[in-house]
């Protein structure tokens, strides 16, 4: 399932409809013939790991310090950073900060919640773009300010043009939103889902992650998955509640 956001990226660069750096490295790792794991490094962002044999982790920190390719960071299942990173710091001398323990969910059944007033309505006009764009800010600052920011305008507009986005409405104005990425290999990816602070505790964010999860499901998913951050029991309880179950635990690294 992680490997979707690996499939994600490469297919919205290939397309064209999202602009790399040109320092792009996208691997995949095999045992036998058989891929066992993949990665990629889009700087200037971390490198990102699929699940994969421990082992498997441990040879590609290797080559990528033989190759002198330089990391801030590490990200994903547990088990492939854990084993990349030791290695990494040991040949490197450099040490690392846990920046966010993450969970990913997978949606076994859909269970529509209770209690939202409004309704959800797919986000398709021009003049969203402002507050999507503004939204999806607001959340990268509160959820992840870490991590590198982006031209949230430009990122709205590509995710609005791909029917990505939902909004939930409630006594006229929009008071939350949930994105999913476009289906690779057959997976769907929930993320961001955004609350206002001001609109909060009223079951917005539950009822707009289910929109979003059935439209990505009427879209052609068959499998819907998204990280939730542990820190945070509030959005995990959520996702329990609309049907999504733990899959595996991921983690975020920062190599200082």
């Amino acid at each position: 399932m992680s490997s979707n956001v690996v499939a994600g990226v490469a297919e919205r660069l290939a397309a064209g409809v999202e602009q790399g750096s040109g320092d792009e490295l996208f691997i995949s790792i095999e045992e036998e013939g058989a891929v066992v794991g993949v990665a990629m490094h889009t700087p200037p962002h971390a490198l990102f790991l699929s699940r994969m044999p421990p082992a498997a982790a441990d040879q590609l920190a290797q080559i990528l310090v033989h190759r002198g390719r330089q990391l801030p960071g590490a990200s994903g299942a547990m088990d492939a950073t854990s084993a990349f990173a030791s290695t990494w710091l040991q040949l490197t001398g450099r040490r690392s900060q846990l920046v966010r323990a993450l969970r990913l969910y997978r949606l076994h059944q859909l269970a529509a919640p209770e209690g939202a007033r409004g309704r959800p309505a797919p986000s398709g006009a021009p003049q969203d773009v402002q507050l999507i764009s503004r939204w999806m800010g607001e959340f990268h600052d509160e959820a992840a300010p870490q991590a590198p920011g982006q031209d949230w305008s430009r990122a709205a507009a590509r995710r609005i043009a791909g029917g990505e986005v939902q909004v939930w409405w409630d006594g006229g104005q929009p008071v939350a939103m949930a994105c999913s990425s476009q289906t690779a290999a057959g997976v769907a990816r929930v993320g961001p889902v955004y609350t206002p602070p001001q609109f909060r505790r009223h079951g917005y964010g539950t009822a707009v992650t289910a929109a979003v999860t059935k439209a990505a499901l009427l879209a052609g998913a068959r499998h819907v998955v998204l990280y939730t951050d542990l820190s945070n029991p509030t959005s995990n309880s959520i996702y329990l509640a609309i049907g999504f179950r733990p899959d595996h635990d991921a983690q975020e690294l920062r190599f200082i």
